[in-house]
Parts: structure tokens; C-alpha cells; sequence
């Protein structure tokens, strides 16, 4: 009688395994998913072809790059005087100078078509570029502006950069200001 009893409680046990109708918890698939957060030093990457050390490194003129900042010390031929960096050809830039330190640094230039070095470039454009060549070379600017002296600026900030500007008088560039 015993096999008998134990095929009927086996025979049950199946049944009951079958409809479902268990006293175990029903097991539970849960999926998880991992977001993944890629930040990159530059927010601006997407609508810009340059980072900021990229730009503040292709400062050129007079004849070989001056990457900003620009530490002034016995061995350069850069002299500041009143404001402004002179450079060795006699031609010169308005200079923003930090001297916190024993060495002064120049930590933004503004440069004028009259007055700049003749070889000047940032990022290789030069006192060419044209306002329809800005996004092409540079991307898209944070503020665009005209003003009735028939004057448009293109100003980009952030991004390894204080600040590019660009001002253009009757579509002629005029001034180029930049800062690290």
C-alpha cells in the first residue's frame, strides 16, 4: 500500500505543479539596463571642429605659433609696454597681463588689422576670413551680432576658451580678440 500511496502523492504533486497552483514564490525575471554618461571636456564639441588648447595653441605670427598663455620672460623678443605686447617686427596687440606671479603671463590678445603682425592667424584663418567663412572654420558661435555701424561680431565662449570674437566692419574683418 505504500507504493501505491506514494505514486497518488506524486501523481498529485504533478497535477498540482502543472495548474500552476504551488505554494512557492513564482520566480521573477527582472532585466536591468546600464546607462552609461560620457561627459567630454568639451560641450561644445558637436558645433565646434576644435577643443579649447587646440585654438589657444594655433596663435601665429611672426613667423612661429605663440600659444596662449603667454609666459613673458628674458629669453622672448615679445615686449609689453602700456598694454600692449610689441612684437619684433614693430607691429603690436592689446595684452591682458596677469602678474600674480614673479613672470608675467599674457592671457588674451586683441588683435587690430592696422596694427596686427602681417602673418597673424588663429586656427589658420587670417585677417581675410570673411563672415560666411566663420562657421565653416570655426563652427557655430555663441552670439552673433550687428549693430548700426554696419559692424557683425561673432562671439564664441567656453570650451577651453574665455572667449574668440571676431568683428567685422562691412564684411572685413577687423578685430580678432582672444582670451584663455
Amino acid at each position: 500500500m505504500k507504493i501505491k500511496s506514494a505514486a497518488a502523492l506524486s501523481a498529485a504533486a504533478f497535477t498540482i505543479l502543472l495548474s500552476g497552483c504551488t505554494s512557492a514564490e513564482p520566480e521573477t525575471i527582472s532585466e536591468t539596463s546600464e546607462t552609461t554618461v560620457v561627459t567630454t571636456e568639451n560641450p561644445y564639441l558637436l558645433v565646434r571642429g576644435w577643443d579649447g588648447r587646440e585654438l589657444l595653441d594655433s596663435v601665429f605670427f611672426c613667423g612661429e605659433s605663440h600659444p596662449l598663455p603667454i609666459a613673458l620672460n628674458e629669453d622672448t623678443k615679445l615686449i609689453l609696454s602700456d598694454g600692449n605686447l610689441i612684437f619684433p617686427d614693430g607691429s603690436y596687440a592689446e595684452a591682458v597681463v596677469n602678474t600674480e606671479n614673479d613672470l608675467p603671463v599674457v592671457t588674451a590678445l586683441h588683435f587690430k588689422r592696422e596694427t596686427a603682425p602681417s602673418d597673424f592667424s588663429i586656427y589658420g584663418a587670417d585677417f581675410s576670413l570673411r563672415p560666411d567663412d566663420v562657421p565653416d572654420i570655426f563652427g557655430f558661435a555663441n552670439s552673433i551680432y550687428s549693430d548700426k555701424n554696419n559692424a557683425l561680431v561673432h562671439s564664441f565662449f567656453d570650451g577651453g576658451i574665455t572667449e574668440l570674437t571676431f568683428v567685422f566692419q562691412n564684411d572685413i574683418l577687423s578685430e580678432v580678440y582672444i582670451a584663455s
